[in-house]
């Protein structure tokens, strides 16, 4: 049998390490109880915002909010760590709650998406939408360790 190329399991403690606080930052600064200031940096490249005078283009500096910015890549690092580190006993029935909870991370998650095209609309849409990137694999990354609890 093929076997998944896992990281070994010592990079899930990081990954928990990582993700944890990542996420309960990230949720505090989406809801405006942490305010960050926003930092110019320089992008590679800056779209602007319609009817704004900001200056497009490629290598430009802009005003960003970079800590949102941080705890979403923090986010990504911390759940593929934990997501794809292997067990201290890989077996085929790991493989299987692997599976699972892939599976079940992306029903749930387009079947939200699908009641959001019918029912939200405008800037909110875009802004869930941005909000849905993460949620196959943090979904994926509790599910995961809910079965593994559970078994």
């Amino acid at each position: 049998m093929n076997t998944l190329q896992l990281f070994p399991n010592r990079y899930k403690k990081l990954g928990w390490f990582i993700f944890v606080p990542s996420l309960i930052l990230g949720l505090l600064s989406l809801s405006n109880i942490l305010n960050f200031p926003e930092i110019s940096l320089p992008v590679f490249y800056n779209s602007g915002f319609p009817l704004s005078n900001e200056d497009s283009g490629m290598f430009k500096n802009t005003e960003i909010n970079f800590f949102p910015n941080l705890f979403g890549i923090l986010i990504i690092i911390g759940g593929i760590l934990i997501g794809c580190s292997k067990e201290k006993i890989e077996d085929e029935y790991i493989s299987s709650l692997r599976l699972k909870s892939v599976f079940w991370s992306l029903i749930v998650t387009y079947s939200i998406v699908l009641v959001l095209f019918l029912t939200v609309f405008g800037t909110l849409f875009f802004t869930i939408m941005i909000l849905i990137m993460f949620l196959p694999l943090v979904l994926y990354v509790f599910r995961f360790n809910y079965l593994l609890l559970k078994k």
